[in-house]
């Protein structure tokens, strides 16, 4: 009887070997929709932030006009447009591919983690939603309604 017991325990073993990699290859297809995917429109306006943002560091000061950010992004070496997620197509990114026209971008305005307010968005975006760029470093998506309230 000894000698059926580490066969016995090796075979508890290959069973939850097999259940473990049974779940890992069935747990994603589960949720596949559970991530929403991040779309053309969400990314530019993410660069444009990320761009402003390092505007801000780099000049201790907000860029004042459209102009200071597209002036300043072109003299960013590809390496700091890498590290800061800006990417090198600066002429896209002032752009909304859902709605064909510039992001309204609130210019002078210090991005500031402790508040919530909206630094840039969609001028008409798509199905009564816009893509908005937050104070706090993120993009998120709202109705025309919740826009006003951050635009305040």
């Amino acid at each position: 009887m000894l000698w059926a017991w580490p066969s016995l325990r090796r075979g508890k073993h290959c069973a939850s070997v097999c259940a473990i990699l049974t779940l890992l290859l069935v747990a994603p297809a589960c949720n596949r929709n559970a991530v929403k995917p991040v779309s053309d429109a969400q990314d530019r306006l993410s660069k444009l932030m990320n761009l402003y943002r390092c505007y801000t560091d780099k000049n201790q000061k907000p860029p004042a006009t459209e102009e200071a950010l597209r002036e300043f992004g072109q003299k960013l070496s590809p390496q700091d447009r890498a590290d800061r997620l800006i990417g090198d197509d600066l002429e896209s990114i002032f752009l909304s591919p859902r709605d064909n026209q510039k992001f309204v971008v609130k210019y002078n305005l210090r991005p500031d983690p402790a508040t919530n307010r909206a630094l840039a968005w969609e001028a008409a975006g798509k199905d009564g939603m816009h893509f908005v760029a937050l104070t706090m470093g993120y993009v998120v998506e709202y109705n025309e309604e919740s826009l006003n309230q951050y635009k305040k």
